[in-house]
């Protein structure tokens, strides 16, 4: 960075130039301390127990419940997962969630989703996978998978299949 200031003036400019570098640096802690806070409440957030849930329920009690509003989203997506009994996206989690709950907020349910699937996956109930083929995202219980993180062929969806053997 070149400037011509004159001499006269260059003592002005500096001290001008160093309160902007003041006022910028504490900008920057300001900036910083908020991401704290926010890095804070999403933590504090997502450890409800709508994102954690710790219930198990049984196979006798997973084939006769139906859907609940009331369910917290870790369970709306178990029961989803039952359900399909294959690997999901999140789409098609937040795309069933509203086909039962048409009242909610697209964003806030994918917002929810995606955040829960996070969870689980940062806890070990979920395992990540993606398809190499299309760059989309999908999850399943941690026991759908083999040792090497692939997914069992059980539980690949047909289009998955379609996608990866017919290459």
């Amino acid at each position: 960075m070149k400037f011509n200031v004159p001499e006269k003036y260059a003592d002005l400019y500096i001290k001008a130039l160093s309160e902007r570098k003041v006022q910028l640096e504490n900008q920057i802690e300001n900036f910083k301390r908020e991401i704290l806070e926010i890095e804070n409440h999403i933590s504090n957030l997502t450890s409800l127990s709508i994102f954690n849930e710790q219930h198990d329920y049984s196979e006798f009690e997973k084939k006769n419940l139906a859907y609940s509003k009331n369910w917290p989203w870790t369970r709306k997506i178990a029961y989803y997962q039952d359900f399909i009994g294959k690997l999901i996206s999140s789409n098609e989690v937040v795309d069933y969630i509203i086909d039962n709950e048409p009242n909610l907020d697209k964003m806030k349910v994918r917002s929810s989703v995606s955040a829960a699937l996070s969870n689980g996956t940062r806890s070990g109930k979920y395992t990540k996978f993606n398809d190499p083929t299309s760059a989309s995202t999908y999850y399943a219980p941690s026991e759908w998978f083999d040792k090497m993180g692939q997914p069992l062929l059980e539980y690949l969806p047909q289009d998955l299949k379609k996608r990866l053997f017919e290459r």
